[in-house]
Order: C-alpha cells, then sequence, then structure tokens
C-alpha cells in the first residue's frame, strides 16, 4: 500500500512539474526567438519542438506567426496529417494549441482549402482530427463573415 501511495506521489508531482513548466512567464529573450521562428516552421515536429519551447509566449505577434504556420503545414502538406495525429495523441494540449491557430486571422483562401480537405480528403482513421479541424475552419470562416459585415 505505501508503495502504491509512493509511485501516486511522484506521478502527481511529475504532473503538477509539468503544468507549471507550461505557465511560466515568457521571458524577452523566449519572446524573440517565439516571434522568430512561429511563422517559419514547416513540419508538425518543428511546429511541436516550438510549441514544447516557446507556447507559454504565445503573445500576439507569435500567436499570428503560429497560425501561419499551421495553415502553410495544413495547406501546402495536407499529406503530413497523420504525423500530427501522433503528436496530438501524445499531446492533447497540442492539439488544442494547433486547433486554436485555425482562426479568422488567417487568409481566408487558405482557410476554406483546410475546411475541403477536412471534408474530402480525410486520411483513414483521422476522422475525428478532421471533424475538428473542419469545425475549427467553419469557426473561423463565420467570425471573418460576421467582422466583414460590421465594417461596411
Amino acid at each position: 500500500m505505501l508503495k502504491r501511495f509512493s509511485v501516486l506521489f511522484v506521478i502527481c508531482a511529475l504532473s503538477s512539474g509539468t503544468a507549471q513548466a507550461q505557465q511560466q512567464p515568457c521571458n524577452k529573450a523566449e519572446y524573440q526567438q517565439a516571434e522568430k521562428e512561429a511563422v517559419s516552421l514547416r513540419s508538425w515536429d518543428a511546429l511541436y519542438k516550438s510549441y514544447r519551447l516557446y507556447g507559454h509566449c504565445n503573445d500576439v505577434d507569435a500567436a499570428e506567426g503560429y497560425s501561419e504556420s499551421v495553415a502553410r503545414i495544413l495547406v501546402d502538406r495536407w499529406e503530413t496529417l497523420p504525423r500530427l495525429s501522433k503528436l496530438v495523441e501524445k499531446d492533447k494540449s497540442f492539439r488544442d494549441f494547433v486547433l486554436g491557430h485555425v482562426d479568422a486571422t488567417l487568409d481566408m483562401n487558405d482557410v476554406q482549402k483546410i475546411h475541403a480537405r477536412a471534408i474530402q480528403h480525410c486520411p483513414a482513421g483521422l476522422r475525428e482530427l478532421c471533424k475538428n479541424l473542419q469545425k475549427q475552419a467553419k469557426t473561423a470562416i463565420e467570425e471573418d463573415a460576421s467582422v466583414g459585415h460590421k465594417k461596411q
């Protein structure tokens, strides 16, 4: 019984350490690096590495860069969706990060392509991921249309 309690305690301690690490404040050098690389990431592995290092630095400038990188990978390298699926299976917060960057700040032509591919070209076994991408793209399209009507 004591051994089980010890194992449970270690797991809880490690989990809370991970959560704290992801919520740590971002220093100036980290902000600069996040902003510098966020826009130029062209693979899920590169994006995931940057997310792990600088995800806590997701300010406006970095967020727009990460959104652009997510769009470029989804639009230009749709065939790599199975790799994204593997990464998000291991790290659900990365899934939320990726989905959160399919947004109305993107070029709507890219968002339309993401939406269409999620419906028409979903790889076998990735239905749930495609459904989430489709939903997020639809929300971005609707948000963009809503803002467009307010400007007129």
